[in-house]
Parts: C-alpha cells; structure tokens; sequence
C-alpha cells in the first residue's frame, strides 16, 4: 500500500502521542498504587526537613513535584523516537528531541506545582469539598494567565510590532468591525514556538495579535487578513470561555471522582489521604484517566468551534482563496492528512481535516455567487 509523507508523518505523530500518554499514566500508576510515591513523599520532606517553620514542607512540595514532572518527561522521551518529525523538513535528531524535552519540563513543572499548590490548599481550608475548592482556584489562575498572557509572551519572545500599514489597517478594521478591541498588532521572531501561523491572545482591550515572522516575509495581506480573522472569531464567539468552562467542569468533576476513590479505596490500597504530598500522583492519575476518556467530546466541541471560526473568518473577509491558499500552505507546513478516518477524527484531531475545510470554502462560493 502507497502512503503519502503527510499520512506516514500523522500516524506516527499519533503513535508518539499514545505512546507518551501510556507512558506518563504508568508511571502515575507505579507511584500512585506501590509504597513509590510515599517513600518519594518522605524523600522530598527529608531533605527539605531541616528549614525553618512553614518553609519545609512547601520546599518538600517543590522538591517532590519537580521529581515527579522529571519522571513524566523520561517517561514520556520515547514517544519522541517513534512520533516523527513536527514540521515539513524537520530531523530526527536527538538534539531537537531533548530539547524539546526541556522546553516540555519548564512548561509543565510551574502549571503542575500550581494544581498540587491548589489542592494543599484547598484540603486546608475546605476539607472535604476540596474537589470544589480547588478547581475553582484553577480557573482562577487561568483567567489571570489568560489576560497576562499577552504582555508576557510579548516580552518573553522578543515580538515588535508589524510594519506593514496597509496589513495593520486592514486588521484594525476587522476588529473594529466584529467589536474584538485589541492593544497591538506584534509580529513574532523567526522560530518562536507560540505559533506557526497568528494567535490572537488576552481578553478585553487587552488583546494582542500576534503574526509568525513566516507569514510576515512571504503571505499575502489577504492570506494573513483570513487567519487573523479566524482568530478573531474564537473571541467574538467566546470560544476561550466556553472551553475554559468545560474544562473547569471536567477538571472538578475528576477531583471529585479522585476524592471518591480515596474514600473507598484508601485502606486495601494504604492510599495517604487528601492534602499529603503522597496522594497527588493518584489525584493525577485519576484526573488523566478523565482528561483521556473525555478527548473524543472535547475534540468535537474543538472542531465544532473551528467549523463555525472558518465560516465567521470566510464571511467577515469575503475571500475563499485566500482561505484556500492559506490552509494549503498550513497544511504542508504541518503535513495534514486531507481526508483522516472518522476514528482518527475523533480520537485525535481538535480541527476539521484540511478537505472539510476545503468544502467550507467551495460552499461558500457556491452561496456567495448565487
């Protein structure tokens, strides 16, 4: 059987995905059902023992999680070797693979040191609503990340503001037509990882778009004008709330699943209880078997959104073509698949597949000329 590089690079990029999710949830497994993770609990408490007052058992917290975030990263390197390159033309080369590792270790390690922050907390002072407590701080501290994010991602990539005036015009215009106020329109370096095309980030007048330098040098003003539009679309349909609202929900609901099998399982399993460091790994574990069990409903009401952002972008625009154009060049960049199965679909992509976008635009066509 002939397969296209576009369909032999997703399938293996899926079976580094599944390979990184079974790896990180076995190693959960080990530390959350074996004597593993309370001996590594009174590690981590051990060493930070002798510091002064409240400081020892946050340092002994700090040293545990960041054990714990280490190990998911070793777990999950081998899916590097067997996921393939991440864009057209990129090797296979360890130094890539670890260093992506490393930028995966410092990203993880603050977000999971909040959560675990969180639930202390919340076992502190709520007891055993904690599930609640604690999920909704976690909510909190996304809506804050999600307003500061802008100006920090400014700074931390280095982004200057787009000089092309007619560009900037044309999509101050559009944000000004859809009420979408935004701060700045920046343009972000050369090898950047937010994005690989344009992000529209923050909230309120807050809001800054921001452009790949890629996009800059060689798109179109009509090419880029459509997938800032698109962008512009998740903000004008609060896309960014709803999903933080399911996941809030999903979230919480895993927490409240966790407290109950810590409940019923705390004595054959000799399970810590809620609010010690050893319990965390079994609190994750349960959430992960949540976060994976509810992908295929969080995908669809993905898709569902970018369904409705393609059509928002394509009539707010009026340019099929350059839709068109602009999702072909996406498409080659990150080697889609045109036309993946349904369960492929379903299981792994978070966007409509690059021919039902496609027919989005030959639809509209066929409406607009009639």
């Amino acid at each position: 059987m002939n397969e296209s590089r576009a369909a032999r690079h997703q399938r293996l990029r899926r079976r580094g995905q599944t390979v990184a999710a079974a790896g990180g949830i076995v190693l959960l497994a080990v530390l959350a059902l074996t004597p593993a993770g309370r001996s590594l609990a009174e590690w981590a408490d051990g060493v930070t023992a002798g510091l002064p007052g409240l400081l020892a058992p946050a340092a002994g917290l700090v040293l545990f999680v960041a054990v714990v975030v280490s190990g998911w990263e070793a777990a999950t390197l081998p899916a590097l070797l067997v996921s393939g390159p991440v864009r057209a033309g990129d090797g296979l080369r360890g130094g890539p693979m670890l260093s992506g590792a490393a930028v995966g270790l410092v990203v993880a390690f603050p977000a999971v040191l909040a959560v675990a922050v969180s639930i202390q907390f919340a076992a502190f002072v709520s007891g055993t609503t904690w599930w609640l407590t604690a999920g909704i701080l976690v909510a909190t501290a996304l809506v804050v990340l999600m307003h500061s994010l802008p100006g920090l991602l400014a700074r931390l990539s280095g982004a200057r503001p787009v000089t092309r005036p007619a560009l900037v015009e044309r999509l101050g215009a559009l944000s000004r037509r859809i009420h979408v106020p935004i701060h700045s329109i920046d343009e972000l370096p050369a090898g950047s990882a937010a994005t690989g095309a344009a992000l529209v980030a923050g909230g309120g007048s807050g809001r800054r778009v921001f452009i790949a330098a890629d996009l800059i040098r060689d798109w179109s003003d009509e090419e880029v004008a459509f997938v800032v539009a698109h962008e512009f679309a998740h903000h004008a349909h609060r896309d960014l709330w709803y999903t933080l609202a399911l996941d809030t929900a999903l979230l919480i609901a895993s927490f409240f699943v966790a407290d109950r099998m810590v409940s019923l399982l705390a004595a054959p399993l000799a399970l810590p209880p809620i609010g010690s460091h050893a319990v965390l790994p079994f609190v994750a574990l349960v959430v992960a078997l949540v976060w994976t069990a509810s992908a295929p409903v969080r995908h669809a009401v993905s898709r569902g959104q970018e369904r409705r952002a393609d059509d928002f972008a394509l009539r707010l625009t009026g340019s099929a073509d350059a839709f068109r154009t602009a999702l072909r060049r996406l498409a080659s960049q990150h080697l889609a698949e045109e036309s993946p199965s349904r369960i492929t679909r379903w299981l792994f992509h978070r966007h409509p597949s690059v021919a039902e976008r496609l027919a989005t635009a030959d639809q509209y066509d066929k409406t607009a000329y009639r």
